[in-house]
């Protein structure tokens, strides 16, 4: 075979690599000193808020946000310790005598604490012994509530969990802050439980691939210079732009498969010149000219995909989406400038320190033999290929969404089981509350007759409302106002000094129906019927209202995303293969590999398959996942592609013969692709093992789409479609030519 003798080789990307080429030392240094500069970014914080919470952007983020702002010191603050004994009565005196010793310990915790509510506070009152005690009367509640902003809270959660403890009783804990730090904490975990499995097995399959130990450590080496890069890239734009903490999860996620596959490209195309007599240099020029144009082509695909999450302004998904941007951006870097330096360095020593693995870096003729079979009989292959692609997707049909909630996390998580706890055998806790923020005008006397008047009809009109157990506030008794704040009842005085500021009041509405339940939002529906009319503006707030919102906003913007990535990439793919017909059918097959994928995690996720060997409770998806999952998996499903359509491409300029070009093509892409799928199939495994539900669940369907993706899509659909168009693949219009 003789060396690749492009006229173009002189194009940019060739001559960067002949620079770099050059320049190696000053690359490597240059390179090495972005690591010291992402140091730096991330020794400079963070700025990242609650992803745990509705975003801000929406209403119900917006009133848990001034409620945040206002009342620093709220029910958030409350922390809820359940005591327990398979034997004893909480009535009994031993019961109360463990339960008040073990309470003695709350002074350990460097906190005010504002009020301490026990079942032992007022015994013959019903209402209280309902939301103390369960029906068993076996286990008993103890509230919480401590002074500070919920940091300062936040910060001592750790001795809060920890200072409480019995040797007869059983005691859990809950509340709302101890769940989001778990969340926080799993989160973290999650990522780092992901990279211990991936990175290792990438290792493996990249030793398999090349062959040898030299080859497959320079993958790993992009990857630890982009990992750091990125992350501390989101750290930066937190101070400027809305970003989650799932944003360094979407890094880990996309940052290492995408960096290790570039890079596997670019290796592999500077080792098959090399062996065809090339310098080192021009094995550089015409890896950049080919691979380096292929990778930046999938590249793009991989960001239209992802700049689709940034239309779903009303959501947490512009934060995950910048992540994984930031993972892509930081992969073509170091893939297109420090990986060319590395191999100058190394030159023909890229094929040195072989290691002994049968099979490594085998060369065999599968890919064409069996592509040249399915061509022979491209409608027996492609029928059943069809059929199966779409009996997978089928069940998506079925999917139920939801804003998710505790219900994501573990099942055996402590947070998660108390508050269940809670709602199941405690009666007053079958409840659930729905606050509503009134926001009072510039200048405004929060004290002041007119505003409850105003309020008072509104509060009438909720309480008729089916669901509505009670709505109790001073904003709702117009008649207090007459009276001298001193003179007000205690509970009232209590009430409105922790729930209003001289610019917000929050009233909570007690419902029956739990959040994530149709009743919840046609009670949300109906509540604001109530409240648009209003002289103040009265924001929503609650889960419910969130979940409410975003299904109206993904309803409202997913046809114009689908159209937008949809189109988008066929130009690109357009602009690197020169055909019309082409792009469409990459398009339709990756639709088709991205719906099998949600098809199964309804399968897996909804219905419960797999739900005790991966810990996790059956349940609607979250609503985030399929627009999560259809941005990112469409572009790593193109990603391949585009690689593979890249050689086709160059087969056909060179043959002119279709059926030939597709079988060359793939076979001089196919065991890498393979190799590169398998990369990003061991990584998204990884995440399947998280715990918190929507980063499983996204590993799981971006692990299935690739898989699918580059075994009956690849392996079958691509060569019977591209065999019965013909030359028609190619065909484009004429001011396409030579661009």
């Amino acid at each position: 075979m003789q060396p690749s003798n492009h006229s173009t080789r002189d194009g940019i990307l060739a001559g960067l690599g002949r620079f770099t080429h050059k320049k190696r030392g000053l690359v490597t240094a240059l390179s090495l000193a972005t690591l010291a500069l992402s140091g730096v970014l991330i020794a400079g914080g963070n700025e990242f808020e609650d992803g745990n919470q509705p975003p801000p952007s929406i209403e119900a983020g917006r009133a848990l946000e001034l409620v945040s702002e206002e009342l620093p010191v709220t029910s958030t603050n409350t922390v809820t310790y359940i005591f327990s004994h398979g034997e004893w009565d909480w009535s009994e005196d031993r019961f109360e005598n463990e339960l008040n010793a073990s309470l003695d310990d709350l002074q350990e915790i460097d906190l005010e604490v504002l009020s301490v509510s026990t079942a032992y506070d007022d015994r013959e009152n019903p209402v209280h012994l309902a939301q103390h005690v369960s029906q068993d009367g076996k286990r008993t509640a103890v509230f919480v509530q401590f002074g500070g902003t919920d940091e300062q809270v936040e910060h001592e959660l750790g001795n809060i969990k920890d200072s409480i403890s019995s040797e007869d009783l059983e005691v859990l804990v809950t509340g709302s802050l101890v769940i989001s730090h778990d969340f926080d904490r799993l989160l973290e975990q999650d990522q780092i439980r992901a990279e211990i499995i991936g990175l290792p097995l990438s290792f493996l399959i990249l030793l398999f691939v090349f062959g040898t130990l030299s080859a497959a450590a320079l993958p790993m080496a992009i990857v630890a210079l982009m990992l750091p890069l990125a992350i501390g890239l989101s750290f930066l734009i937190s101070h400027y732009f809305s970003m989650t903490q799932y944003s360094t999860s979407m890094i880990s996620l996309i940052g290492i498969a995408v960096s290790i596959d570039y890079s596997l490209f670019m290796i592999s195309r500077f080792r098959e010149e090399l062996e065809a007599g090339a310098t080192t240099e021009d094995a550089i020029a015409t890896m950049m000219h080919t691979a380096g144009r292929a990778i930046l082509y999938s590249g793009a695909t991989v960001a239209v995909g992802l700049c689709s999450l940034f239309y779903f302004s009303e959501t947490h998904m512009p934060s995950m989406g910048m992540g994984a941007f930031l993972a892509v951006l930081g992969a073509l870097l170091y893939s297109l400038t420090l990986l060319p330096a590395l191999l100058s360095f190394l030159g023909a020593r890229i094929n040195s320190l072989r290691v002994p693995i049968p099979g490594a870096n085998r060369k065999t003729k599968f890919w064409e033999t069996f592509s040249t079979k399915v061509m022979k009989n491209p409608v027996r292959w492609l029928v059943p290929a069809m059929a199966v692609l779409l009996l997978l997707g089928s069940p998506f049909l079925n999917v139920q969404l939801t804003a998710g909630g505790v219900e994501a996390l573990p099942p055996d998580l402590e947070s998660r089981q108390a508050l269940e706890i809670l709602e199941d055998e405690f009666p007053a806790f079958t409840a659930s509350v729905v606050p509503l923020v009134v926001v009072f005008e510039e200048g405004h006397d929060p004290y002041s007759k007119e505003v409850a008047q105003g309020m008072e009809s509104i509060c009438q009109g909720i309480r008729g409302i089916t669901g509505v157990i009670s709505i109790e506030h001073p904003m709702c008794k117009p008649d207090l106002f007459d009276l001298e704040f001193e003179q007000w009842p205690e509970n009232d005085r209590i009430l409105w000094q922790t729930t209003v500021s001289q610019n917000i009041a929050m009233i909570d509405v007690a419902t029956t129906f739990a959040s994530g339940t149709d009743e919840a939002e046609q009670l949300i529906k109906d509540i604001r019927t109530q409240t648009v009319d209003s002289g103040q503006e009265v924001l929503v707030g609650g889960w419910s209202s969130f979940e409410v919102d975003m299904k109206q906003h993904l309803s409202d913007r997913i046809p114009i995303v689908l159209a937008f990535v949809l189109i988008l990439t066929m130009v690109l793919v357009w602009m690197q293969v020169r055909s019309v017909i082409v792009p469409v059918k990459a398009v339709l097959m990756n639709i088709l590999s991205v719906s099998a994928s949600f098809g199964l995690i309804v399968v897996v996720f909804q219905e419960g398959l797999l739900a005790d060997a991966l810990n996790f409770t059956p349940q609607p998806l979250d609503l985030m996942v399929p627009p999560l999952v259809f941005g990112i998996a469409f572009g790593l499903s193109m990603d391949y592609e585009v690689l593979m359509l890249s050689r086709i491409h160059e087969a056909w300029n060179e043959t002119g013969d279709n059926t030939l070009a597709v079988s060359t093509g793939l076979q001089a892409s196919g065991s890498l692709i393979t190799g590169a799928a398998a990369i990003m199939i061991a990584v998204f495994s990884g995440f399947i093992f998280a715990d918190v539900m929507i980063i499983k669940s996204i590993g799981f369907a971006l692990a299935i789409a690739v898989f699918v993706d580059a075994t009956i899509v690849r392996a079958i659909v691509v060569p019977s479609a591209m065999r019965l168009m013909g030359k028609a693949n190619w065909w484009s219009p004429r001011f396409g030519k030579g661009v």
